[in-house]
């Protein structure tokens, strides 16, 4: 195997053909090759550093694309495609050392949908956010598998579906499909164009795609039982097992990885196939707030065993992140109410480009947030008045959207012929779910001391901007108060679904080296995200080893929903997934801590010190 120097040496003698050929397919202006145009592309939520990025590459058509990863191949150059670059593990960005040159490709001007059988599924490409499809969706009274939380930030759909994206949403899991049309790169190096949509599209590759981007096929389809799903039909009956010594949903479980699902850019996606559900006609949020953690904690196993519908959410969060969010996210949960998807998708890669000056200019990079932060002080607050009093008073809260008036989660007639019964639990108490929810929490809260707040509709959409704006307003808080603590850790673990010590008690060894703990989670499935300031000598890595031990000890699984990115490795399986897609090891190398090197060898420098361990 040659050595790291001479990799690093040769990696870009083929580079200005290269460039040529992609510009004559997309170009030039479609061809980014300064850092300060790539910055918004190869800077994820998590610092980043690489030299190894040759080009960012915008196609305009799935042609286009298709020809642009024919061109990488031949060139056997890396490639890592990106939709919205919206990920909180670094998935879709590079990291670190790379032995061959990289391109990456986004793909966002490569949004559309196209709705099939009377809207009840529709074929989603490359850039469809979850905002496009709500708004495409919306006025035929139906909704996408998520419409909280990452539509405010103009989250892909097909990046979900890669990253096995959960979300908010109780009743449907994490986002899935078997039906996927995508370019998965064989042993000789060469792409294959997969097409497992269910649609005849032609049979070469530059007209099925042609006529996929121009709808051009039969939007009706006949679906059998032996059909391949476009939804996960089993999470309902997963979720309600709430003694099972597992979690409901976690990224490397096995159960959820098909083809493109959970593929993390191992394949190009072109296009998925996705069930569509109808829109609730009425919804009513509980806003439960308690000092008792058992409160919390036999309100979720009572409904989960009984005969209720499951809510349509069941957020928690600590007082400490409703304190933190109340006085850091004023600005966001403002732009959150105010202005539409796109324009916010549009402020964070502002904030990207904004960053690569300040660096550039040796100016504070925390100068934006000070900025804003000194502006929110004018600025509406983040709760109204009643349930602001509430969200400070106490220290646990859950946040309970119930609904009412459609047939079931998989309403339609295509997705109950796939599993007769999988839903025979859905209709119960259809019409009267509200009344059943509402009578169900007072009689709850009767027993234990604590709060129950009947939310009008502006107070509901308050609460769930509030949740949504609270990852920012951490990021914010750690920002602008650097001088008092070390790094923030942040993890997103799925616990056993018959756990209680999910308001967690750390270890003395781990409490000494954390200033503070903030946690908040999807609480019915029992999805937690948490956040550690470490104290400002703790030493992270090593932190972050011993937790993750601890979270082992636990039977926790991690991460839940966010993907490994870079941040988690992949385990077995996962990792066996990832070979199976990727032989060469051409599509996004390294994520999950995986090997970066062709062919899923190791690099030169671990050979090296293998060899010398072993004599």
């Amino acid at each position: 195997m040659p050595n790291a120097k001479k990799l690093s040496d040769d990696r870009h003698e083929q580079i200005p053909s290269l460039l040529t050929d992609l510009a004559a397919i997309v170009g030039t202006t479609n061809v980014l090759t300064k850092p300060s145009q790539q910055q918004s592309y190869v800077q994820g939520a998590i610092e980043a550093i690489t030299d190894a990025t040759v080009a960012v590459v915008i196609p305009h058509s799935l042609v286009a694309l298709w020809r642009v990863i024919n061109i990488c191949a031949a060139a056997d150059v890396i490639i890592i495609a990106q939709a919205a670059n919206t990920g909180l593990t670094g998935g879709s960005t590079p990291n670190g050392d790379y032995d061959r040159p990289l391109i990456v490709i986004s793909m966002q001007l490569l949004a559309g949908v196209h709705l099939l059988n009377d809207a009840a599924e529709l074929i989603a490409l490359p850039a469809a956010t979850l905002q496009q499809l709500e708004s495409t969706l919306t006025p035929l009274s139906r909704e996408p598998h998520s419409v909280l939380g990452s539509s405010c930030v103009g989250a892909s759909v097909i990046g979900g579906i890669c990253n096995s994206s959960g979300g908010m949403l109780v009743q449907r899991g994490p986002a899935y499909t078997e039906m996927a049309l995508f370019a998965r790169r064989n042993a000789s190096g060469a792409f294959e164009l997969v097409n497992h949509l269910g649609l005849d599209l032609g049979t070469q590759p530059e007209e099925m795609l042609e006529n996929l981007q121009a709808g051009t096929f039969n939007k009706v389809s006949n679906r059998t039982s032996n059909s391949n799903a476009c939804t996960n039909h089993h999470y309902q009956h997963k979720v309600r097992d709430c003694e099972a010594g597992t979690p409901a949903r976690f990224n490397n479980d096995p159960n959820g990885l098909y083809e493109a699902s959970g593929s993390a850019g191992k394949v190009i996606v072109f296009a998925v196939r996705v069930a569509t559900f109808a829109k609730p006609k009425n919804e009513q949020t509980f806003y439960i707030s308690t000092n008792d953690a058992d409160t919390l904690t036999t309100l979720r196993k009572k409904w989960l065993k009984s005969e209720l519908k499951l809510p349509v959410s069941a957020e928690y969060m600590h007082k400490d992140y409703n304190d933190i969010t109340m006085h850091y996210g004023r600005d966001t949960c403002l732009s959150m109410r105010k202005l539409p998807a796109s324009k916010i998708g549009m402020l964070y890669r502002l904030q990207a480009n904004i960053g690569y000056y300040l660096d550039k200019w040796h100016l504070p990079k925390t100068l934006p947030d000070r900025i804003l932060q000194l502006s929110s002080r004018f600025m509406p607050t983040s709760l109204p008045a009643t349930l602001t009093t509430q969200a400070l008073s106490y220290n646990y809260h859950l946040i309970i959207k119930v609904a009412d008036g459609f047939d079931s989660d998989f309403d339609n007639g295509i997705n109950k012929s796939f599993d007769k019964g999988i839903n025979k639990d859905s209709n119960k108490n259809d019409g009267n779910n509200i009344a059943a929810a509402q009578a169900f929490l007072q009689n709850h809260m009767q027993q234990y001391q604590g709060a129950l707040h009947i939310c009008t509709e502006l107070e509901s959409q308050a609460l769930l901007v509030f949740r949504s704006a609270a990852t920012a307003a951490m990021s914010r808080y750690h920002n602008l108060n650097q001088d008092k603590f070390g790094e923030l850790l942040s993890t997103d673990i799925a616990l056993p679904r018959n756990a209680v010590d999910w308001d967690e008690a750390l270890p003395n060894y781990l409490k000494r080296q954390v200033s503070k703990t903030f946690y908040l989670g999807h609480f019915f499935c029992h999805v937690m995200h948490q956040d550690y300031l470490l104290k400002p000598m703790t030493n992270a890595k090593q932190f972050k080893d011993e937790l993750l031990a601890f979270y082992d000890q636990r039977h926790i699984e991690y991460p839940a929903e966010h993907n490994v990115g870079h941040v988690y490795p992949a385990k077995t399986e996962l990792h066996y997934f990832y070979k199976k897609l990727d032989p060469t090891n051409s599509l996004n190398p390294g994520i999950g801590q995986t090997e970066k090197w062709k062919n899923w060898q190791s690099s030169p420098i671990k050979e090296k010190l293998n060899d010398e361990l072993h004599g």
